[in-house]
């Protein structure tokens, strides 16, 4: 005991400072913890704080769904207790979601933020599962310390409204999940409004009365548009009516999942390195969009290339020189179509103009028997470069798999002349 009371007078009698600086090195919830301990470190965790992270804080709590609207209120008492204690360092991280809020009280919410906003915040995470923020606060558009700004919604979706005097000069990563804009001049002003924008993702976003989403950013390098997430799939896919234009120069990666859009036109994305590609449900018209979609990522080094075309409208489309990826390396290539005869022709005439092709990966989900229509012609990066094969999903009768042609495969395979003498034929 003795010596116990030893170390307690040794760590009360170093000065604030010191001990807010420990403090700093632990997670906001055993931090939040210290506040029992004495009259004097009731309020010093607040001074500690850099990373107030409230989702960490509830962790190990009971579903607040369970539990008592006192409890909920004393929950969000301390909350504005840890903001607006005038110990109150400078933020560099802030996450909160509403799981602790109910439908009425967003106003907290929104009070956080502002108060997050005026501590000079880096980095704000918000995610809302059971409701959406009517409005935002105008600061979270003009905030100088912004690097980092998440906003998830899960529900109907939030209305977006940018204001004319948007400026977030410092602000690097924007992901926007389930929002909508709501006149087409809010998104183009956002953009320009972050010049030094690196990373953007929208997740189920829409924009109202536009005929192109024009997406301009000089210093953009990872460009993420997913329109999968959309909460009423039918309605959404069936608005997105309006042409895609993405003029980056600094683009590296570039992913888009979704149907396909009226148009597509990629300008000044020769920095482009990676791009991975989900199209859904393509209609007739819709495969000379894709194409153009293709021909503005040839440049890549690795393609993803996923496939849900239950029509086979994707692989009707004629291949040329035009589409050639002449700086291709990897190509994965996914097909989600069981009925589909056309993909495997389509895959080899595909291979013809990636020369250069080392690794390839495939899982084909088709029927039958349809290599039998395959063209006979081998392209040349089967010949001279390819270094890697992965085949998955690949099926085929007992015909197709008895052991006599089984044999005849591997006997040929391993005749193949091989660069390194480390080079293994492994068939499972």
């Amino acid at each position: 005991m003795a010596k116990q009371a030893k170390y307690e007078g040794l760590l009360d009698s170093l000065p604030d400072q010191i001990l807010c600086h420990i403090l700093s090195f632990l997670p906001t919830r055993d931090a939040v913890r210290t506040s029992i301990l004495s009259r004097r470190w009731r309020y010093l965790f607040t001074s500690s704080i850099s990373k107030l992270d409230f989702h960490d804080i509830k962790d190990g709590l009971p579903d607040p769904r369970d539990v008592s609207k006192q409890r909920i209120k004393s929950f969000k008492k301390f909350v504005e207790r840890v903001f607006f204690s005038p110990k109150h360092q400078r933020l560099e991280y802030f996450r909160v979601d509403d799981l602790w809020v109910a439908d009425e009280d967003l106003l907290s919410v929104y009070n956080w933020l502002c108060a997050a906003l005026w501590r000079g915040v880096r980095e704000i995470d918000v995610f809302l599962f059971y409701a959406d923020l009517e409005q935002f606060p105008n600061l979270l558009f003009t905030c100088s310390s912004l690097v980092t700004l998440k906003l998830q919604f899960r529900g109907s979706g939030a209305e977006m409204e940018v204001p004319t005097n948007v400026c977030s000069p410092n602000l690097r990563t924007l992901h926007l999940k389930d929002m909508e804009f709501v006149d087409g001049c809010s998104f183009p002003r956002l953009i320009s409004g972050c010049p030094v924008l690196e990373d953007l993702g929208l997740f189920g976003c829409f924009v109202d009365g536009v005929n192109e989403l024009y997406i301009h950013s000089l210093l953009l390098k990872r460009l993420v548009l997913n329109y999968e997430t959309f909460t009423d799939v039918q309605y959404r896919y069936d608005d997105l009516n309006y042409a895609i234009v993405i003029d980056a120069p600094s683009l590296v990666y570039l992913k888009y999942i979704g149907h396909v859009a009226r148009g597509y036109t990629l300008r000044n994305t020769e920095s482009l390195e990676k791009a991975d590609i989900t199209i859904f449900h393509l209609k007739d018209v819709d495969r000379h969009r894709s194409a153009a979609l293709l021909r503005g990522i040839r440049n890549v080094r690795v393609l993803h290339l996923s496939i849900h075309d239950y029509d086979a409208q994707f692989f009707r489309w004629p291949l040329n020189s035009v589409h050639a990826f002449h700086n291709l390396l990897e190509l994965e290539f996914k097909n989600h179509c069981d009925n589909c005869k056309l993909s495997p022709t389509w895959i080899v005439q595909f291979l013809h103009l990636v020369p250069n092709l080392k690794t390839l990966i495939l899982d084909l989900t088709v029927a039958d028997r349809v290599f039998e229509s395959v063209p006979e012609e081998v392209p040349t990066c089967l010949l001279y470069h390819l270094k890697e094969i992965s085949i998955f999903c690949f099926r085929g009768d007992t015909h197709t798999f008895e052991m006599e042609c089984r044999s005849s495969i591997i006997e040929k395979l391993s005749s193949l002349p091989k660069i390194s003498k480390k080079c293994e034929l492994e068939i499972r």
